[in-house]
């Protein structure tokens, strides 16, 4: 009996159901999201990593816990530069990516330094 007066609500407000099953699908995706991030992040293999062509910003902010203004300083960015890649952004400097690597270490120092 639930089953048939269950369908019957739905046939009757699907667009209301739609736009819950939408909602409820991008919660879980978000959740999913944050809680692989956190696991990936929280491996030590994954913090301070040297700098590949690959990283984006984002990435340097999580794996080296730093603020985002921090990194965007040291890397110079633009002010839409959140999506660059490092290749790009050591060819913009004229630096290597070993030598972008050391000026984040150097960063990630004096603010460990700072917060203590």
């Amino acid at each position: 009996m639930a089953d048939r007066s269950f369908m019957a609500f739905a046939r009757k407000h699907w667009l209301a159901m739609a736009v819950f099953s939408a909602a409820t699908l991008t919660c879980v995706w978000f959740a999913a999201s944050f809680v692989l991030d956190l696991i990936y992040f929280n491996d030590p293999r994954h913090q301070d990593e040297a700098l590949r062509a690959w990283m984006t910003p984002r990435y340097i902010v999580m794996s080296y816990d730093l603020p985002r203004p921090i990194v965007a300083e040291v890397l110079d960015l633009p002010p839409d530069g959140s999506r660059l890649k490092m290749d790009t952004v050591a060819a913009d400097l004229g630096l290597t990516l070993d030598e972008l690597t050391e000026r984040v270490r150097a960063a990630a120092e004096v603010y460990r330094a700072g917060d203590q």
